[in-house]
């Protein structure tokens, strides 16, 4: 696994987002353990299952156009997509979810999940895990560094395998915690994540400005 996937790995894990908030409402439902584990399994499986499929696409995409220049396009645009998407960001262009105080009920499509998953069954719990965790920029990007080392098919799943254990680590670390501290679990999963749902005004375009910089001066430079 590249450092540049494992990167974007931890990116993906601990930046803000939906999916914590969905983690958090499954840790105080009346079985926590059973709607994380269909949280957890139901998400982890379909995004491998992309995942392959991606890197076996552009595999193939990769051998019919040329490597490196389909790489190349590839960083390129995601790179000046990132950087589009930091800018909109900052000046207020593209809505998002302000930063929380303390007990303050997020709102939002976080609050709408919240609500929906106060007392789910198992398959709304994994339905919830595959939703949360639809690939976007970033999924894409790592996929793309998987699929330019040219891995053979066990290479390929133990890497998009790590990439996604990194993007659910903090339903895995959630879990965990329901099995060990299950009355303290939603508090110290707050906690760890508070830090970040404060700052997320200035982390989101910071990480994509810099994942964006990244990804445009690669590209240009194996254009050139």
């Amino acid at each position: 696994m590249s450092l540049e996937t494992l990167a974007l790995g931890l990116i993906s894990g601990l930046r803000p987002a939906t999916s914590h908030a969905a983690v958090v409402a499954l840790l105080r439902t009346p079985d926590p353990r059973r709607t994380l584990l269909f949280f957890l399994v139901a998400g982890f499986a379909t995004s491998m299952a992309i995942g392959l499929v991606l890197v076996l696409v552009l595999h193939g995409a990769r051998v019919n156009l040329g490597g490196s220049t389909f790489t190349a396009l590839f960083d390129l645009v995601a790179g000046v997509a990132a950087l589009a998407f930091a800018i909109g960001y900052r000046q207020g262009r593209i809505s998002v979810r302000r930063p929380q105080r303390r007990a303050m009920p997020p709102t939002g499509a976080a609050a709408r999940l919240a609500q929906r998953l106060k007392n789910p069954s198992v398959v709304t719990a994994g339905v919830a895990g595959v939703v949360t965790h639809i690939p976007g920029l970033i999924y894409l990007v790592a996929l793309n560094a998987i699929a330019a080392g040219d891995p053979r098919p066990g290479s390929a799943a133990v890497q998009v395998a790590a990439y996604n254990a990194l993007w659910f680590a903090v339903p895995l670390a959630a879990l965990a915690l329901a099995i060990l501290r299950p009355g303290r679990a939603p508090e110290y999963l707050e906690r760890a994540t508070g830090w970040g749902r404060r700052h997320e005004q200035t982390l989101v375009p910071a990480t994509l400005a810099v994942l964006g910089g990244y990804l445009t001066i690669k590209g240009v430079v194996r254009l050139v």
